[in-house]
């Protein structure tokens, strides 16, 4: 069977990926399940694209990288820290969701690849319960914590449309414009 193709939006670095800045289009749209049948313009291997994609997403100094902010809007994205304990390792999941999270909320500080230089204060789920699928289309849960978890639920906002500036009031973002 062939698999379809999923087009990126051109860049002027055509084979290259690279991270969209707000407001781009991508950035403000709802992904779209990934499928087996599906695949990445300009790549053959998944493997060399999930290695450029984290790639891209070390050099940029970040913690997760959605599709989205690489011009494709489908449900998968980068993630992975050190300091993490469930994604030590980076990778790249496929399908995300949060199927439970706590009722203790946290307010930390959040930075944005596709906003450079601009961090603020978000409010969310301490703790939240994920399910996801590995490259391998093998079905995943976890529980994730802290850091780990503030990256997962910002990631994921991005596969819905929904990027930070929308999660504070515009009083809060503002003043984190003011520069």
């Amino acid at each position: 069977m062939e698999k379809r193709k999923f087009k990126r939006v051109e860049t002027k670095r055509r084979t290259m990926i690279q991270v969209f800045q707000y407001p781009h289009e991508t950035l403000l749209q709802t992904s779209l399940p990934w499928t087996k049948d599906d695949s990445i313009s300009g790549y053959n291997d998944i493997e060399k694209f999930e290695a450029d994609m984290i790639k891209l997403m070390l050099d940029e100094r970040g913690m997760g990288l959605a599709a989205n902010q690489i011009g494709i809007t489908k449900r998968f994205f980068a993630i992975g820290h050190e300091t993490f304990d469930t994604f030590k390792k980076h990778a790249i999941i496929w399908n995300p969701h949060v199927i439970n999270f706590s009722e203790e909320k946290v307010i930390d500080e959040e930075g944005c690849l596709s906003f450079k230089d601009v961090f603020i204060k978000v409010e969310r789920p301490k703790i939240i319960e994920i399910q996801y699928e590995t490259t391998q289309g093998k079905t995943r849960f976890a529980k994730l914590d802290g850091m780990e978890s503030k990256c997962f639920q910002h990631e994921l906002d991005h596969l819905d449309g929904i990027t930070f500036n929308k999660r504070v009031s515009k009083l809060r973002w503002d003043m984190a414009n003011k520069g």
